[in-house]
């Protein structure tokens, strides 16, 4: 045998794991220690507001900068997402938010966002919730507003498809505050062919490791806020989910008490971003720096008795959340 064809052999081996006397066990999210752990014990770095990005087209106070496929590939692995009905307006090339379809009216809004928001929206866009909105209705991810910026849903699931098929070896979760009937949404996730990855958890059992998850190929959890429980797999966020207060103004007003969720919800959610709206690209920056981000995590997680959690946060990239979720990760 010649020397080339010698070495070719054992790159074959040494890559299968042959010449150390087995195969070698494959990773979950790049590490071998995980497999084990239920999806309770890991620790998620998240994104909120996850399809507002700077830069994307059309956004105005976007929380954060690149769009989903790349927080994919920088190590997000659980996505906030807010889902609206919506329709394209030709006049203005901007996205009316359909308050009708969704049992909303202006004095709603006008207490759900800041005044500045609002005036925002009215200029670029037309008085919002005023008269008639014409034209195909259809669902899109939008922050209260359309008006404000608004990604298709359907291309938006695509993006987190061809994430899940490009690596095997990934579980991703979306947390979904959805407005539209559960029905619309999950005929997206049909529509995507998303539906054979998506995991159904059972509330009275503990939950799955991430290496079941991987090997049955059940890698996207998905948690409706409003109306989950059916289909069984677009569960309902806040039987499974607890997590810490909205709403703070600065870094003191971080705090780890439960808001939404039962003392027994297995996963916990750490919402950190101030303030709440809108988004300042400084004050995330310094509360997402890495002896901060993670004394707050492990702080929490001690408090609730909790051995994972997911973490959200503004502008992803100028936080450590995916390398301190990952360095907490490794810990055994």
């Amino acid at each position: 045998m010649s020397v080339a064809a010698l070495l070719a052999v054992l790159a074959v081996l040494l890559a299968s794991g042959c010449a150390s006397g087995g195969s070698a066990a494959p990773a979950c999210e790049g590490l071998r220690t995980l497999c084990p752990r239920r999806l309770d014990q890991v620790f998620f770095a998240g994104t909120h507001n996850s399809y507002a990005a700077a830069d994307e087209p059309g956004w105005h106070f976007a929380n954060q900068t690149y769009p989903i496929p790349r927080q994919l590939d920088d190590g997000i692995r659980a996505l906030l997402i807010d889902v609206h009905y919506g329709v394209s307006d030709p006049a203005t090339g901007r996205v009316r938010t359909d308050f009708a379809a969704e049992g909303a009216d202006r004095n709603k809004v006008v207490k759900a966002v800041p005044p500045e928001a609002l005036r925002v929206a009215d200029s670029v866009a037309g008085d919002v919730g005023l008269g008639k909105v014409h034209g195909e209705r259809r669902l899109y991810l939008c922050h209260t507003l359309c008006e404000l910026g608004a990604e298709p849903l359907a291309r938006e699931l695509a993006a987190v498809g061809t994430f899940l098929e490009r690596d095997p070896r990934q579980v991703v979760i979306l947390l979904v505050e959805d407005y539209p009937p559960a029905a619309a949404i999950t005929g997206a996730f049909e529509q995507a062919g998303l539906t054979k990855y998506v995991a159904t958890l059972k509330r009275d059992a503990p939950l799955p490791t991430l290496g079941e998850l991987i090997d049955s190929n059940r890698r996207l959890i998905v948690f409706a806020e409003n109306h989950g429980g059916s289909p069984a797999w677009y569960m309902p966020a806040f039987s499974f989910i607890q997590d810490t207060p909205l709403g703070a103004l600065h870094p003191g007003q971080l705090s780890c008490r439960r808001a939404r969720g039962e003392a027994s919800s297995p996963l916990l959610l750490i919402n950190h971003w101030i303030p709440p709206f809108p988004p300042n690209a400084a004050l995330n920056a310094q509360i997402g720096r890495a002896f901060f981000l993670q004394g707050r995590i492990e702080q929490c997680t001690r408090q609730r008795g909790r051995r994972g959690a997911i973490t959200a946060v503004d502008v992803y990239q100028w936080t450590a959340v995916a390398a301190v979720s990952r360095r907490l990760n490794e810990r055994r």
